[in-house]
């Protein structure tokens, strides 16, 4: 099972998140922030809805929902590809930038099915405690590569969900204070 892909299903919740290689980072600046996500709603847009986000010096996270599509091919397969896509893209982009060369990211990114209402909120909070976690900032609300903000403003720039992820914490006050509450998620 270990060396088999597991290939992501239409109408469902991952985890999706990755690092640098080595101690590398993936942005050095904020526009490479901001063209990451750019360059992810840009190529991934058709595929998955993104409900929450969290970018880090050297490591990302998302969650996202993948779309239903009309295809002969496997979906799974498709989703795959796609992701690549933009990875590759991110990365060359990102190489160009920094004048660098080789792989940007560690092998193959790691996506984990939501299988849960309670994981799903657990996985919301993890993503947006990340920078508190790793010691950027002492509060959520200070990072600003997080959808933390996106989430309780109800503006919509790159995550698509914002409503109904209130309405799974049942009020945007309850979301507010679930995100005080240490979360820790196992990721091996």
């Amino acid at each position: 099972m270990d060396n088999q892909v597991i290939f992501m299903q239409p109408g469902k919740f991952y985890h999706i998140y990755n690092r640098a290689c080595g101690f590398e980072k993936l942005f050095l600046c904020d526009s490479n922030f901001r063209f990451f996500l750019d360059r992810f709603a840009e190529k991934l847009k058709g595929y998955v809805i993104l409900y929450a986000y969290c970018l880090m010096p050297n490591h990302f996270h998302f969650l996202v929902k993948t779309k239903n599509l009309n295809s002969t091919e496997n979906p799974g397969k498709i989703y795959s590809r796609e992701f690549k896509n933009f990875f590759i893209s991110y990365s060359k982009a990102f190489n160009k930038y920094a004048r660098r060369k080789g792989n940007l990211f560690s092998q193959n990114f790691k996506k984990k099915e939501i299988d849960s209402m309670e994981y799903l909120r657990s996985v919301i909070l993890y993503i947006h405690q990340n920078p508190v976690k790793h010691g950027y900032v002492e509060k959520i609300d200070k990072w600003k590569y997080s959808s933390y903000k996106e989430a309780i403003s109800g503006k919509s720039i790159y995550c698509q969900g914002n409503t109904e992820m209130i309405e799974w914490f049942n009020s945007l006050d309850i979301l507010k204070f679930c995100h005080k509450i240490k979360v820790n998620i196992d990721l091996d």
